[in-house]
């Protein structure tokens, strides 16, 4: 398995980028924030993770810029009909933020900003995934306490959108906050209450 490559920048094309590794040309599929960062680096050394994905009829390289980027393909892709074109898709339209916030707040209308998700697909990822994000991926984009159910933080967020407060506002709380793996609905919808109304 191919996990980084470290070499040379010798094209970049609209989708992927050729990086020369001591005179092996490698073509490796990016997000536009990877491939932003690697227009910057043409003819200069770029270090990029990477997946290989082998199929009967094609070997694939996916390439990422962190270790977050990764993390995401890697969770997208384990949605059952979900391929690496999609899942750079979805890395391409939004940030690690973003992606974390479609989730935990079942923002479907979100996701449908990616090239090739509709409607349908944008709910089946949600569907399949959002326990999991909520409760078992520490991100950095918005930790919140690992195994932690996600019913309990959809609540929270929740009642206290109704009260008027912004989700953004709620989720940098709610990011913020020690919260243990047993928190009840109500020990951290008080938490939530008391940063909010101190503008935290």
């Amino acid at each position: 398995m191919i996990s980084h490559l470290k070499g040379v920048v010798e094209k970049v094309l609209e989708n992927s980028i050729i990086i020369d590794v001591s005179g092996v040309g490698y073509e490796v599929i990016c997000s536009s924030r990877t491939l932003n960062i690697a227009r910057d680096k043409v003819n200069a050394p770029i270090h990029v993770l990477t997946i290989l994905n082998v199929r009967e009829d094609a070997w694939t390289l996916f390439g990422f810029s962190s270790e977050q980027e990764k993390k995401w393909f890697n969770i997208l892709v384990s949605v059952p009909g979900v391929g690496g074109k999609v899942a750079m898709a979805v890395l391409s339209a939004l940030n690690d933020d973003e992606i974390y916030r479609a989730f935990l707040t079942n923002d479907k209308t979100m996701l449908t900003r990616a090239d090739g998700v509709g409607p349908k697909l944008a709910s089946r990822l949600i569907s399949e995934l959002k326990d999991k994000i909520a409760g078992k991926i520490e991100l950095n984009a918005a930790p919140v306490a690992e195994n932690l159910e996600s019913s309990v933080i959809q609540d929270v967020i929740s009642a206290a959108a109704n009260l008027g407060y912004q989700r953004s506002e709620i989720l940098n709380v709610i990011s913020n906050l020690d919260i243990k793996k047993d928190e009840s609905f109500e020990q951290l919808f008080k938490k939530v209450l008391g940063k909010l109304s101190l503008g935290a």
